[in-house]
């Protein structure tokens, strides 16, 4: 029975998390929409470049917690 209400938890959990990023890129695609072409490639480089380096950041560590 735990388990069920586990995987459900998250589940919900894992929805919201994805409303919560879907209306946040909404918002910014809008902003970025407006700039010309150029600096769209320029704004959606920077925020790749953002992301990935705060995952790895974190993925750091959560991986040396484990460890520990």
């Amino acid at each position: 029975m735990s388990v069920e209400v586990s995987v459900l938890e998250n589940f919900g959990r894992e929805a919201e998390l994805r409303k919560k990023w879907l209306q946040m890129w909404e918002r910014l695609g809008v902003r970025i929409l407006k700039l010309p072409k150029w600096m769209q490639e320029i704004v959606l480089e920077d925020v790749n470049t953002a992301i990935k380096n705060r995952l790895a950041i974190m993925e750091m560590i959560q991986n040396a917690k484990r460890s520990h």
